[in-house]
């Protein structure tokens, strides 16, 4: 008869959910970089003046090309299975782009 072996697991529920906004992307030949973001308006009182500030929140995940296609393919099997039950996912419509020439803006620091 097998003797059963026992494996303990302990799950870490430290990390809270992450609501974003805004994802980057970056990749080179050997890993992908996904940077979730989140920009929260803030209204300070300082020395009698009200100053606004943007908190700019972010979560990178790092992974090998292989899994981030099983990622991008399971994203999608839940997007169609969302979609079926729950109706199209309506995207915004992008504006037009303006005639004047814009700077390209520099890669966004991740760290």
């Amino acid at each position: 008869m097998e003797e059963k072996k026992r494996i303990g697991v302990k799950i870490d529920h430290k990390d809270e959910g992450f609501y974003t906004d805004n994802v980057t992307v970056f990749h080179n030949p050997k890993k992908f970089v996904v940077d979730f973001s989140q920009t929260t308006p803030r209204f300070d009182n300082v020395n009698g003046k009200v100053q606004q500030t943007f908190v700019v929140k972010h979560k990178t995940l790092i992974m090998e090309p292989t899994f981030a296609k099983i990622v991008l393919k399971t994203l999608e099997k839940n997007i169609e299975k969302y979609e079926k039950d729950f109706g199209k996912i309506g995207l915004p419509k992008r504006p037009k782009k303006s005639k004047k020439k814009v700077a390209e803006s520099a890669t966004r620091y991740i760290g």
